[in-house]
């Protein structure tokens, strides 16, 4: 097992350099970085417990991992940190929608926007998700009686795909358009994890399968369009994500937001609103089926406050270990593990110096693991977010959606979800492993079991 070493105090003296561990002649650490990312960063975290200075072979990483270096980057210095030339690669599916956009800009955007995310508006999302999971538990009558194995995070990709298109447009999208979107954002999804593993080579650079991109992307586009322009067009208040973006106006102007700003915004938050949602949520029924202890917790707490019910707004804020459980799922399994951003100008970060350009990567699948904030950090213990462990941790110790101002938008609308899905399929069915199915974890944009998560259904 690697000793973590212990950092210095005070900052180290002007004119040092940060730890650049020697991997590879050449190429430096990107073999390893490319082998197993998450374990090859938790692996510097815990070697060096400081900021790590990478080579890559064709150019250099800063990797950031301890939380008060994440302050600076991601709270204290924000402004000197843009999404950088990782992002701009994901702008052919969401252009300049919130997630890329920066600046002045931004800013407006993320005014205009945050009100479709307020507290009020999410609780009344409540019933439109029970209808979506409904329906789709009952498919799974079938699953269970059959006693075969299926891919849970298949299910879960279109369980939350049902859920957002749902909460995004009403009724104006059916079962057969959403199959279509399913497997345009799968194919966009693979794309996007070939452009940022690729961001250094030129943007014209030849990828795999940017004809097959391109006709998806059109295809959600035309998809979108046509939905906007029915909307525009009938005038109808649709008290939905929509309806809520088309009303935004802004505050000295007036003005609000064109075709294409909507269509950018529509992309991010149905992109972001399924994909990150599903794969925690995959997750968290393998870590429950591996601790029958915290799994017995969770019925319990299921039984005194719903009763096989289907849960209310105000009873989802009563199921506070089924958050919990959703919230330490989400610490060993962060549904975006690494961050991306890139020095504008000259900085210093734990006093070491960062010069303009550099291309930082924060993890915090490995933050999520420092020995220094974690009692044993590997294991599945949801007690560490009740609200006194919670408040005696160190801030940034903990950010799965990041933190500071570019915080996800729709993190209330996720945590919602993820606690209302646990609470309404673990009254039913208590999802289990495959026999023989061994778990490998592989990380692209996102972190999946390797050939999927194969598993059986019991009913409770």
């Amino acid at each position: 097992m690697t000793t973590k070493v212990e950092r210095p105090v005070e900052d180290p003296p002007i004119g040092a350099l940060p730890p650049h561990p020697h991997e590879y002649p050449m190429v430096g650490a990107l073999p390893s970085l490319l082998a197993n990312p998450v374990r090859f960063c938790t692996r510097m975290m815990i070697e060096h417990n400081d900021l790590v200075c990478l080579d890559l072979g064709f150019g250099t990483i800063y990797l950031v991992t301890l939380p008060e270096h994440i302050h600076h980057v991601l709270v204290e210095n924000h402004d000197n940190y843009w999404k950088g030339d990782v992002f701009e690669r994901t702008r052919f599916l969401f252009g300049n929608g919130l997630v890329v956009n920066e600046g002045e800009s931004w800013r407006r955007q993320h005014k205009l926007i945050q009100p479709a995310f307020a507290h009020k508006r999410v609780a009344a999302l409540v019933p439109v998700m029970t209808e979506v999971v409904e329906r789709r538990l009952a498919t799974w009558e079938a699953i269970a009686d059959s006693g075969q194995p299926f891919e849970i995070g298949e299910e879960m990709m279109s369980l939350t795909l049902g859920i957002i298109v749902k909460t995004m447009f009403s009724l104006s999208v059916d079962d057969q358009e959403l199959e279509v979107m399913a497997r345009c954002f799968c194919t966009a999804l693979e794309q996007i994890t070939i452009r940022m593993a690729t961001y250094f080579l030129p943007e014209k650079f030849p990828l795999p399968h940017q004809r097959a991109t391109r006709e998806a992307v059109e295809t959600l586009e035309a998809m979108v369009y046509k939905i906007i322009a029915e909307r525009r067009k009938s005038g109808q208040d649709i008290n939905d994500l929509l309806g809520m973006l088309l009303a935004a106006r802004d505050e000295e102007t007036g003005e609000g937001m064109t075709d294409r700003e909507i269509r950018d915004e529509v992309m991010v938050t149905l992109f972001g609103g399924y994909e990150a949602t599903a794969d925690s949520l995959t997750w968290t029924w393998f870590l429950l089926g591996e601790h029958p202890g915290v799994e017995e917790t969770l019925h319990e707490e299921l039984a005194a406050v719903l009763g096989g019910r289907n849960p209310t707004f105000e009873e989802l804020t009563r199921l506070t270990y089924t958050l919990q459980v959703a919230q330490e799922s989400m610490r060993l399994f962060p549904p975006f593990w690494f961050l991306n951003r890139t020095a504008k100008d000259e900085d210093r970060i734990g006093g070491y110096p960062i010069p303009a350009g550099a291309q930082i990567l924060l993890c915090p699948y490995a933050t999520h693991r420092h020995p220094d904030h974690w009692s044993l950090p590997e294991s599945f213990h949801p007690e560490r977010f009740e609200p006194a462990a919670v408040a005696a941790r160190a801030r940034n110790t903990y950010i799965p959606f990041g933190t500071g101002p570019r915080m996800c938008i729709g993190r209330h609308l996720a945590m919602m979800e993820m606690q209302l899905i646990l609470a309404m399929v673990a009254q039913r069915y208590q999802p289990r492993l495959a026999a023989g199915y061994h778990v490998e974890l592989k990380a692209g944009t996102s972190l999946r079991a390797k050939g999927g998560m194969w598993m059986t259904l019991e009913r409770v």
